[in-house]
């Protein structure tokens, strides 16, 4: 069975600055509705950033082959927002979302990779289920590169830094029972 790439928010703006992005389409995704919404939507918005615009675009080109999955802390967050429709997002809630669906992918015995660059995930590695692998963005663009996706993942460091020069460098690929 063919694993799932979750991608959090970070890696998703960090592919969208080095117009990278188009890695995903090599992948089966699924991208989580707290994360739909800390990335895709904000791109659809006037003045949104090249980033945002790009991860929009993208989606809307590929929205066929993109799942967007449903998760019980989007559906609390929703509920929330009945009652108060200015309430923002909360810190954590896109990588509280992937734990979700994580936890429903555990059930069907899906294996799944997180694509990452929060340290969230490493500090919170022993809570996720044992099929997931996560995966930092600095090692998906080495993947991509030995897979001959991209010419250099050092060229596509570069093309992310012009936009984001502080995106997370974690460089290495954590596998459950691996590493803690």
């Amino acid at each position: 069975m063919k694993s799932i790439l979750i991608p959090d928010s970070g890696p998703l703006f960090s592919l969208a600055a080095g117009d990278l992005l188009g890695l995903l389409a090599h992948f089966r995704v699924a991208i989580t509705d707290v994360v739909k919404e800390e990335s895709i939507d904000p791109g659809g918005l006037p003045g949104a950033s090249v980033e945002a615009g790009r991860i929009f675009q993208f989606y809307i080109a590929h929205s066929a082959t993109i799942e967007i999955r449903p998760t019980q802390i989007g559906d609390l967050l929703a509920k929330q927002r009945q009652q108060n429709p200015k309430a923002s997002l909360p810190n954590d809630a896109g990588e509280l979302s992937i734990q979700s669906l994580l936890i429903e992918l555990r059930a069907t015995k899906d294996p799944a990779v997180v694509l990452f660059e929060d340290g969230w995930f490493l500090r919170n590695a022993l809570f996720l289920p044992p099929t997931c692998s996560l995966i930092s963005t600095e090692a998906f663009l080495l993947n991509a590169q030995k897979l001959k996706l991209i010419p250099s993942a050092e060229e596509a460091r570069s093309a992310i830094s012009q936009l984001r020069p502080t995106a997370h460098r974690e460089a290495k690929t954590i596998r459950r029972g691996t590493e803690r």
